[in-house]
């Protein structure tokens, strides 16, 4: 059977249910010519601080796919206090010193932008098992679920934050020491569900990734109180899996990219929209976003006070906080929705916490567990502690809107051709401390949407539908 028989064969079985499907089993002998392991390194220099951009490009060889899926990025942050120890962000870890986190075609498109990927990663892991936090991250990324006190990095006050060293080593950085970072990317283009072909593609691919600030993503501890925190990162490396098939297959391959006909895959990936609560706001607040994505599935907002992005003390990716808020809603293009404003208190969590769950179809799922419960999902008063950074909370507001569930493409609300805004109006607590009363917060939404990834055969070119 031809590449081209196959493939009108397996589009014949497009509506037939998926039990009864076949054409996704290898055939024994499958052409693979080569699958390696490439490593891939920043074009732009070797050692980076603050605020600097990281370029990697995809160099793979012609003819090859890369399965992104598989990969992951290696880096070490040095720690330039040589008398201070330093604890990485807990629920994170290393994944802290990223702000920004962009995909560039090789011929100048933007496939992808994810702008305070920090602070939507924190989100995510919070939204995982304590487990997870606890095994995976805590070897590869150096997260742990363990608070930490003081004490524990060398000083006497009251608790602060990041882990106990006995137990979670993993989380502290020695003065003048170094910690090397495994990390799995949390974007749309790695997280894609095909081969991406990129050595069929013109011009390389590039990731660009931005540093966050000097103060962002490394935690000193109260008695550091002119540290250095000129942080370095070194030895970045982008491991990625490479596939290189037989000669037959690429010459059918590139028949049928000479047809015309473009090669989907794909994705979902996150647009962020940040704006400022200023210390003077108080009862009814809305806050408006404009976009013009055609199939967004899920919307996150998340508050974050200012001054936590500058503390030293703080962890400033994950230092989410609550605002006092008792009930919220969302309008998209005029349409509330749900059609009554959800509830979030003390006493009245599960309907809040409900919706942020349905966004990642854990709803109902017994199995599913994340390292949110009734004490720090939302707590009482946002308040720091004395001598050091009290647990903040780890809620944050959610809506899903997606119409067939989150196995379909495309099925989430379309914004494109409407341009509808979409508005967060949300009731603020009054007289709590550290609420926007009393402090400049910054609110973070977040719109989950779907992409699909094109190659045109014809000009080689990558683009991304979104």
């Amino acid at each position: 059977m031809s590449f081209e028989q196959e493939r009108n064969f397996a589009e014949s079985l497009a509506e037939t249910p998926s039990v009864l499907r076949y054409s996704d089993i290898l055939k024994v002998g499958t052409p693979i010519a080569d699958m390696n392991y490439h490593t891939l390194i920043p074009s732009n220099g070797g050692s980076f601080s603050a605020n600097q951009m990281i370029r990697i490009p995809f160099n793979i060889p012609t003819d090859s796919f890369a399965n992104l899926k598989g990969a992951y990025i290696k880096f070490t942050i040095n720690n330039a206090d040589a008398s201070n120890i330093v604890a990485l962000d807990p629920i994170i870890g290393g994944a802290a010193v990223i702000d920004t986190f962009r995909i560039v075609s090789g011929t100048g498109a933007l496939l992808e932008e994810i702008i305070h990927y920090n602070a939507i990663y924190s989100l995510m892991n919070d939204m995982v098992s304590v487990g997870h936090r606890e095994s995976n991250g805590n070897v590869m990324e150096g997260s742990a679920e363990t608070p930490l006190t003081e004490l524990a990095l060398g000083g006497t006050g009251a608790n602060d934050v990041a882990s106990d060293p006995t137990t979670n080593p993993r989380t502290l950085i020695a003065a003048g020491g170094s910690k090397t970072i495994t990390h799995t990317p949390m974007s749309g283009f790695f997280q894609c569900d095909r081969l991406a072909p990129l050595g069929f593609a013109t011009g390389t691919s590039t990731i660009e990734i931005v540093l966050a600030q000097a103060q962002f993503p490394l935690t000193f501890n109260n008695d550091a109180t002119s540290p250095n925190t000129a942080w370095t990162i070194s030895g970045v490396e982008l491991h990625v899996p490479v596939l290189r098939m037989g000669s037959e297959f690429n010459a059918s391959f590139r028949q049928l990219l000479s047809s015309g006909i473009p090669i989907n895959w794909h994705s979902t990936s996150y647009h962020n929209v940040q704006t400022n609560v200023p210390s003077s706001s108080t009862g009814s607040r809305t806050l408006t976003v404009s976009t013009r994505k055609r199939s967004v599935k899920s919307i996150f907002t998340l508050f974050r006070k200012t001054a936590d992005l500058t503390d030293i003390h703080a962890d400033s990716s994950s230092c989410r906080r609550s605002l006092g808020i008792t009930n919220y809603r969302y309008t998209i293009g005029g349409v509330q929705m749900p059609h009554s404003d959800i509830q979030v208190s003390g006493t009245d969590l599960g309907q809040s916490y409900a919706c942020l769950s349905q966004c990642l179809s854990n709803l109902g799922n017994v199995y599913s567990s994340t390292c949110m419960n009734v004490d720090n999902y939302r707590l009482a008063v946002d308040q720091d502690g004395s001598g050091g950074q009290a647990p903040a909370s780890k809620i944050a507001y959610g809506l899903d809107l997606e119409s067939y569930g989150h196995s379909d493409v495309q099925s989430g609300k379309n914004l494109s051709n409407q341009g509808l805004p979409v508005v967060f109006n949300a009731q603020l607590g009054t007289g709590t401390a550290n609420q926007a009363s009393t402090a400049d917060c910054l609110c973070d939404m977040y719109l989950l949407y779907d992409v699909v990834y094109s190659l045109d055969g014809v000009s080689g070119t990558i683009t991304a539908n979104m």
